[in-house]
C-alpha cells in the first residue's frame, strides 16, 4: 500500500466543501478522481499537497502524518498560470531539484536537459534557455511534468493535465505520464472530468458529487455498470460516437427520473448558400497559417470545424468576422466580399456574424455587470428604441439562455464557468445575428455543463434559424453538432 486517506473533511467560511473522503492507492497504481467543477476534486490535491488556501481547514484526517512523509510532486492544469514567465524553463525545473534533492547547481541543470529530453522535447539544451510563451500549449504542459518528475515523487497529482488541449496532444501527454508512472513505479492521483481519459488511464475511480463520494471501484467496472443515478448521468452527458439523439442527456435528467427524448435528431432545413470563403490564404510574419483554405456555410447549418492546435481554426474564424485581415482568396457574406464592403455594410456584418469565445471569463468585462455586457452591443448598433425597449430585450435573452432575471446586476466572477458561457451566448444573441461563430466554447466544461450548453445551442437554432461554424478538436461533440466537417492540418 502507498498511499491511505481516511475521512478527510475540508471546511470553508460557508461550510463543509469535502465531507469524509477516504481512498486508497497502491504503489504503481493509479486512482481517478472524476467529478463536476466545484465537487471538491482540486480541493482535495491541496489537501495532500499542504497547498490549500488559509482560510479553508482540513481536519485532522487519519494517516495524515504518513501522507505528509510521502514524497509529492503535482501537474497543475493551466502551465502558463503555474509558470513563472520572467524565467527561463530550465531554471525553473532545476529549482525543485536544488531544493528537494540538494543537488548543486551543475547536478541540477544536468538532471534537468536529462527530462526536458525524457519528457520528449525537441532540442533538450535549446528549450532548457527558452521561456514559457516561446513553447506550445503541449510543450509548457511536458515542462510542468518534467518540474514534477525531476523531485523523484512517489506520488504524483495530474490535476487536469490534458483538458484544454487538442486531442493529439493530450494522447502524447497521457501516453508519457502513464509510461514514467509504470516505469517508476510512482502512485498516481488523476483528476479529470474526461471519462475516456479516465478510462484509458486509471486502475480505480472514485465519483464525487458536492464533496461526497457517490461511488468507487475498479474503473472498468464502474463505468460498465453504474450503480448510481448520479454516475449514470455523468456518461450519459457525453455525446455518443455514432448516434445524434435529439437532447443530449444531463445529470438532472437522472437525478430527478425525468423522461427525455432518445429519439435521433430530425435534419434542419438547410437554405441557400450565406457565407463562402474560397481559396483563403493568411501570413503571420511570414509564415503561412491558412493555405488555400475554402468552404461553404449554407443558411440553417452547423459547419464543424476540426484539426490539432496551430491548424488554423481560430484564425479562420477571426478571418470571417473581419478581425484579422487575410493575405490571399476571399471571403462572402451573403455574395458580397467582406474586404470590398463600406462601412456601413461592415457595421451590419458585426451584427450579423457574432463569435462565442473559449473562455468566457476573459472576454467579458470583470468591471461591467451583465446587464451593462448585454446592453453595449445594442446601444453601438442602435438597437431598440430607448432603455426599457433594452430593458425587456435584456431579460428575454437571459431567460433564452437560463439565467435567472435577478442576476443582472451580478459580475461575471460572481457565476460558475457554465453561467459565465451562457452568458457569452446571450451577448452574441443581443444582435440578432444570422452566423453564429464558437470557438472551443465547450472546451473547458465539465460534461453535465456541456450538455446543457449543447442542448441551448441546438434549441436556439431551432428557435432562431442560425448557421453555426463550430471549432472544436473533441470529436464526439463536433460529430454530434455538425451537418458537415472540415478538418484542418
Amino acid at each position: 500500500m502507498m498511499l491511505f486517506v481516511k475521512d478527510l473533511s475540508i471546511h470553508g467560511p460557508s461550510g463543509p466543501i469535502v465531507k469524509n473522503i477516504s481512498f486508497k492507492i497502491k504503489k504503481g497504481k493509479c486512482l481517478a478522481l472524476v467529478g463536476e467543477s466545484g465537487s471538491g476534486k482540486s480541493m482535495i490535491a491541496l489537501t495532500l499537497m499542504g497547498l490549500l488556501p488559509p482560510q479553508l481547514n482540513p481536519c485532522d484526517y487519519s494517516e495524515s502524518k504518513k501522507v505528509n512523509a510521502i514524497k509529492k510532486a503535482m501537474i497543475f492544469q493551466e502551465p502558463m498560470s503555474s509558470l513563472n514567465p520572467t524565467m527561463r524553463v530550465g531554471e525553473q525545473i532545476m529549482e525543485g531539484a536544488m531544493t528537494s534533492l540538494k543537488l548543486t547547481k551543475p547536478q541540477a541543470k544536468e538532471e534537468a536537459i536529462m527530462w526536458i529530453d525524457k519528457v520528449k522535447i525537441k532540442n533538450a539544451k535549446t528549450a532548457f534557455l527558452k521561456y514559457p510563451h516561446q513553447l506550445s500549449g503541449g510543450e509548457r504542459q511536458r515542462v510542468m511534468i518534467a518540474m514534477a518528475m525531476i523531485m523523484q515523487p512517489e506520488l504524483l497529482i495530474a490535476d487536469e493535465p490534458t483538458t484544454a488541449l487538442d486531442q493529439r496532444v493530450a494522447d502524447d501527454i497521457l501516453s508519457l505520464i502513464s509510461d514514467l508512472q509504470i516505469e517508476k513505479q510512482i502512485s498516481l492521483l488523476f483528476i479529470s472530468h474526461d471519462i475516456d481519459v479516465v478510462k484509458r488511464i486509471s486502475n480505480d475511480i472514485m465519483v464525487i458529487h458536492k464533496g461526497r463520494e457517490v461511488e468507487s471501484g475498479k474503473t472498468s467496472e464502474v463505468l460498465l455498470s453504474p450503480q448510481m443515478a448520479y454516475t449514470k448521468g455523468l456518461l450519459a452527458a457525453r455525446p455518443p460516437k455514432d448516434k445524434k439523439p435529439y437532447r443530449l442527456s444531463t445529470i438532472d435528467d437522472f437525478m430527478d427520473n425525468k423522461v427525455y427524448r432518445k429519439s435521433e435528431k430530425l435534419q434542419t432545413s438547410i437554405g441557400s448558400v450565406i457565407l463562402e470563403v474560397k481559396n483563403l490564404e493568411k501570413y503571420y510574419s511570414k509564415k503561412l497559417i491558412l493555405n488555400n483554405i475554402s468552404l461553404e456555410l449554407r443558411e440553417g447549418e452547423t459547419l464543424g470545424l476540426v484539426g490539432p492546435s496551430g491548424s488554423g481554426k481560430s484564425t479562420l474564424g477571426k478571418c470571417i468576422v473581419n478581425l484579422e485581415p487575410v493575405s490571399g482568396g476571399e471571403i462572402k457574406y451573403r455574395g458580397r466580399r467582406i474586404e470590398k464592403m463600406n462601412s456601413i455594410e461592415k457595421k451590419r456584418l458585426s451584427k450579423e456574424i457574432q463569435y462565442i469565445f473559449q473562455d468566457p471569463f476573459s472576454s467579458l468585462s470583470p468591471k461591467m455587470t451583465i446587464e451593462e455586457i448585454l446592453c453595449e452591443p445594442m446601444e453601438a448598433h442602435g438597437l431598440h428604441k430607448n432603455k426599457s425597449e433594452r430593458h425587456k430585450k435584456i431579460t428575454e435573452l437571459l431567460s433564452s439562455v437560463g439565467i435567472e432575471n435577478d442576476s443582472r446586476r451580478k459580475y461575471p466572477h460572481q457565476f460558475s464557468g457554465g453561467q459565465r458561457q451562457r452568458i457569452g451566448i446571450a451577448r452574441a444573441l443581443a444582435l440578432g445575428p444570422k452566423v453564429l461563430i464558437c470557438d472551443e466554447s465547450v472546451a473547458a466544461l465539465d460534461l453535465s455543463v456541456q450538455a446543457k450548453v449543447l442542448n441551448l445551442l441546438n434549441d436556439l437554432k431551432e428557435k432562431y434559424g442560425f448557421s453555426y461554424i463550430f471549432i472544436s478538436h473533441d470529436e464526439r461533440v463536433v460529430n454530434y453538432m455538425s451537418n458537415r466537417i472540415i478538418t484542418l492540418r
